[in-house]
C-alpha cells in the first residue's frame, strides 16, 4: 500500500531563495503528468471549466480520444473557443451536461479525471462508481482536489485517508495520493487502477 502522506520534496536546506509557488501552468503540467497518458487513450475529464487542462491532455494525446463534460454553460463556451482546433481535428468531443448524461458505453476510458467536480455532486458516491464503471479493465481514476490556502496538514491527511477508504470500497486497486502546493493551497491527486 501506498504511504497515506506524499507531500512534495522541500529544497536542500542551504537554498536561501524564496520557495515559488508553481504558475497555473506549471500546476497543469503537474496535473498532466500524474494523470501519466499515452497518445493512443480515450480519456475523459468531468468537469472541465474553461478548458485549460483539457487543452493540455489533447497536446499529449496524437491518436487517442479526449471528451470531457462540464455543467457550466459558461465554462461550456469558454472551452469550446479554447479548444477549437482539437474539436475540428476530432480529437476531442465536449458536451455540456452532468456525469449521465455522456453518450459512451461502458469500459471506454482508459483515464478518467475530475477536478473536485465529484465533490460538489449530491451523491459522490454514486458518481464515483459511474466513472468507475465508464473505466476499462486497468484503467486509472485520477481525482484532484484543492484545500484551502492554510489548511492544517492534519485536514489535509484525513481527506487524503477517506479518499483512500472511498477508492478501496469502490473496488479501485493500489490507491495513491500525491500532493503539490500552490498559491491557493495544497493540490491533491488521487489516483487508483480498475480491476
Amino acid at each position: 500500500m501506498m504511504p497515506l502522506w506524499a507531500p512534495m520534496p522541500r529544497p536542500a536546506a542551504a537554498s536561501t531563495a524564496p520557495r515559488r509557488r508553481p504558475t497555473s501552468r506549471q500546476l497543469n503540467g503537474w496535473i498532466i503528468d500524474q494523470l501519466r497518458l499515452q497518445p493512443y487513450q480515450h480519456v475523459l475529464e468531468v468537469g472541465f471549466g474553461t478548458g485549460r487542462l483539457l487543452e493540455e491532455a489533447a497536446r499529449t494525446l496524437r491518436i487517442g480520444f479526449l471528451a470531457g463534460i462540464e455543467p457550466s454553460i459558461d465554462g461550456y463556451k469558454q472551452a469550446y473557443r479554447r479548444n477549437k482546433r482539437f474539436i475540428a481535428r476530432q480529437l476531442m468531443q465536449i458536451h455540456l451536461g452532468e456525469l449521465p448524461d455522456l453518450p459512451y458505453p461502458p469500459h471506454y476510458f482508459h483515464t478518467v479525471y475530475s477536478t473536485s467536480a465529484i465533490l460538489m455532486s449530491k451523491n459522490p458516491e454514486s458518481e464515483l462508481l459511474r466513472l468507475i464503471r465508464l473505466l476499462r479493465s486497468g484503467g486509472r481514476l485520477v481525482l484532484l482536489f484543492h484545500s484551502k490556502a492554510g489548511v492544517k496538514d492534519t485536514g489535509i491527511r484525513m481527506l487524503t485517508q477517506q479518499l483512500q477508504l472511498d477508492y478501496i470500497a469502490a473496488g479501485l486497486l493500489r490507491p495513491e495520493i500525491t500532493t503539490i502546493g500552490t498559491a491557493f493551497g495544497a493540490t491533491l491527486a488521487a489516483t487508483a487502477i480498475t480491476a
